[in-house]
């Protein structure tokens, strides 16, 4: 059992060290702050992984959806975790058509997203999938996109996007989200809040 009041972090640090490649240190803790600060709440994550149950734990008592196109970790996550609730989905894109699909909103919104999805109001939306490091991969124009329509349909969200240093990221957060929305970077995790217009 870990000694938390040596170090409150340690499972975090443990979670880093076993999951390594993706998330640093400083972006977990960033993304458990923004969700426990919310907790119970509705947190919405494009991606599972290793990192799912830490999620889970984030967000005690508040109900958490994944969102996946992977049937390889979707039967992964949901045998580490039995009851998980992921979505499956599909993408029709590659990550080189990022550009040329920058404004074309009638292709980039996720139409497989069941309504339980599309009609509740998000609290916290975190988007980690699809993975976008090939040029093969779907990249993240759609989810990136489609999470930008979620926030807008929502109350009060905080809207999270992983892996901004490379350049699809990057664009299609700022450009969906707003840059002048964005609350923090932590690395390369970058951090929006959207609310309603006041009057």
């Amino acid at each position: 059992m870990t000694d938390h009041s040596i170090d409150p972090d340690q499972d975090l640090r443990d979670l880093v060290a076993s999951n390594p490649g993706q998330g640093t240190f400083e972006e977990y803790r960033h993304l458990r702050n923004v969700i426990r600060a919310k907790a119970p709440a509705r947190v919405l994550i494009f991606g599972v992984g290793r990192d799912s149950q830490y999620w889970l734990d984030a967000n005690e008592g508040g109900t958490t959806v994944f969102v996946e196109h992977e049937p390889t970790w979707i039967g992964m996550t949901r045998d580490l975790i039995p009851g998980v609730d992921v979505v499956q989905v599909s993408y029709d894109t590659v990550r080189t058509q990022w550009k040329a699909l920058l404004e074309r909103r009638d292709l980039l919104f996720m139409d497989d997203l069941p309504d339980r999805i599309l009609a509740e109001n998000w609290d916290v939306i975190f988007v980690d999938s699809p993975q976008g490091g090939s040029r093969r991969r779907p990249g993240r124009m759609k989810s990136i996109y489609t999470a930008s329509v979620l926030a807008r349909r929502s109350t009060d969200v905080e809207v999270l996007v992983h892996d901004c240093h490379r350049p699809v990221e990057a664009t299609y957060a700022h450009r969906y989200l707003g840059a002048e929305r964005m609350v923090e970077q932590v690395a390369g995790l970058r951090h929006y809040r959207l609310r309603p217009p006041v009057g």
